[in-house]
């Protein structure tokens, strides 16, 4: 979603995560440091509403869970392929985010209480969503690592770069030795329906402990299952814009479509 109302319409409906960036005519930009600010205090406030409705126990069950607010990296539109100044200045936005998030530590970190327990969980659970790649279609090592660095202990997401690397399975496996978390995937083809079998085996491969694989690209609440049955995710990650926006307008989030995907996911049984 490329704007905080997005983050709420996700945290009302009952995802999990949401995923904030700028400009989604280009594929997702990395967002102001004033929207990230926003979007934190929008997620908190959404978390705390719905741990006021499951009361005073609310930390024994679902609502103790945080909203993962993930942040895109990503200087602009185009290739995975960054020159210097970008590098730049990806490594400045995640320092900056990073620094943001513990300025923001009442909403971002487990807060201390009295008693017998000695935290609460945090409102959000901040992260980052990066791609970037060699000249020959590899993982550019070097930056991921340093992104990783910065992020200073937060969740860090690969993106659908690792669809266009020249063999996605070969590209996860160096994923987990960078300290990457998840991986956004459509299995390297134009649709995660499409791309199954290669999500079946990165899933196979997670359970060696390599990073979460999350299904993306083209999903659609109809097909949740689908892909879900297919690949053996765990995860899936969709757009749910509002219908019918050209490229000119805001896209914005439809909540009744995030609910519909929550619901079709929670109907599936995956123990």
């Amino acid at each position: 979603m490329e704007n905080v109302e997005g983050v709420r319409a996700s945290a009302r409906a009952g995802a999990d995560r949401a995923e904030l960036c700028d400009n989604l005519a280009a594929g997702g930009t990395t967002p102001s440091i004033g929207a990230v600010e926003a979007a934190i205090f929008a997620a908190a406030e959404e978390v705390e509403r719905r741990r006021a409705i499951a009361g005073v126990h609310w930390a024994s069950g679902p609502a103790a869970a945080p909203l993962g607010l993930r942040i895109m990296i990503r200087p602009r539109g185009g290739s995975f392929v960054f020159d210097a100044d970008e590098v730049r200045a990806m490594t400045a936005d995640v320092r900056r985010i990073a620094a943001l998030s513990l300025q923001m530590s009442e909403f971002t970190r487990p807060q201390r209480v009295g008693g017998a327990r000695s935290d609460l969980p945090p409102a959000v659970d901040l992260g980052f969503v990066v791609g970037a790649l060699t000249e020959e279609h590899t993982i550019d090592r070097g930056l991921l690592r340093l992104l990783v660095d910065l992020a200073e202990g937060a969740p860090v997401t690969f993106n659908k770069a690792i669809d266009i690397t020249r063999d996605p399975i070969e590209a996860y496996g160096d994923l987990g030795e960078l300290g990457v978390d998840y991986v956004l995937s459509s299995g390297g083809a134009n649709t995660a329906v499409e791309g199954a079998e290669v999500l079946r085996g990165m899933v196979a491969a997670s359970r060696d402990g390599g990073p979460r694989v999350i299904a993306a690209g083209s999903l659609h609440p109809e097909t949740v299952a689908e892909v879900v049955e297919a690949s053996g995710v765990r995860e899936v990650h969709m757009r749910c814009s509002v219908p019918g926006a050209t490229w000119q307008e805001p896209q914005r989030t439809e909540e009744a479509q995030v609910r519909s995907a929550v619901e079709a996911a929670r109907a599936l049984d995956l123990s």
